[in-house]
């Protein structure tokens, strides 16, 4: 959960770049100077300083109060540190700013998630459905289809994928989240399609080999099964995937005719 909570975040961050200067700054003029504030907050967080992060931004709230923005990216680093209930109160304060600012409220949306709090979540994620079109669009679908996901919702799960999938073809962990839920709905030709997609893009994604073997097996391709199996313990051998990979590889070796 982890990892997946670092993966959604990452591609929540809003892709700017503005470091410190090395020469002696021009008069200051206080609007510019917390942007750039700002986006020195985001480049530590996208760095892993998230503590100097939250300091800088804290700052640069303190004196611009009325930029959403600022409020946004503290949120997403307070978010980084599992400061969860600190977190719903920047993006909140954000969208008292802004009400119309969708990436605060997906945002807050993924804190809720990662606090349990799965109606929350679904109305955070639902009202940036319900508003114009936007590129914030697609994570809404993926979030909610995570929501959906963690309540056994599968088919409701699936459909949500499919959407963020329709919206960004490219959202390699939309395809991996829906193989698993149609793991789940037994729908195991699909959900091998959708690893398959993630594994032509990225050959040594653990889940995604695993996760085929599975399907493959399913299908009756013991055969192939084994040789995804062979890849998931190879690429992330103590990772949980990898590490079932090689039990079920070491026991592949002691079946009846195996010729391993």
């Amino acid at each position: 959960m982890r990892r997946r909570a670092l993966a959604a975040l990452g591609a929540l961050l809003v892709a700017v770049g503005c470091g410190p200067s090395t020469e002696k700054p021009p008069p200051e003029v206080p609007v510019l100077a917390d942007l750039v504030d700002y986006r020195t907050g985001l480049t530590m967080l996208r760095e892993g300083r998230a503590d100097e992060a939250i300091s800088v931004l804290t700052r640069a709230r303190q004196s611009n109060p009325r930029d959403p923005n600022v409020s946004n990216a503290l949120g997403l680093a307070l978010l980084y540190k599992k400061e969860y209930a600190a977190a719903v109160k920047a993006f909140g304060e954000a969208l008292r700013l802004k009400p119309d600012f969708l990436d605060a409220r997906n945002n807050r949306g993924v804190t809720y998630i990662e606090m349990g709090r799965f109606d929350d979540a679904e109305r955070d994620f639902q009202a940036v459905l319900d508003g114009p079109p936007s590129p914030d669009r697609a994570n809404a679908c993926f979030n909610l289809g995570i929501v959906y996901k963690k309540r056994a919702q599968w088919a409701d799960a699936e459909r949500e994928f499919s959407l963020a999938i329709a919206d960004s073809p490219e959202m390699l962990r939309a395809y991996r989240e829906r193989g698993l839920v149609r793991v789940q709905l037994q729908n195991f030709r699909d959900g091998l399609e959708d690893f398959l997609a993630v594994l032509k893009e990225d050959p040594k994604d653990v889940a995604a080999n695993y996760n085929a073997a599975l399907c493959l097996l399913a299908v009756g391709r013991r055969d192939l099964a084994v040789r995804y199996m062979e890849r998931a313990a190879t690429a992330a051998p103590e990772s949980e995937e990898g590490r079932k990979a090689r039990r079920f590889l070491d026991a592949e070796q002691q079946r009846p005719g195996s010729a391993r």
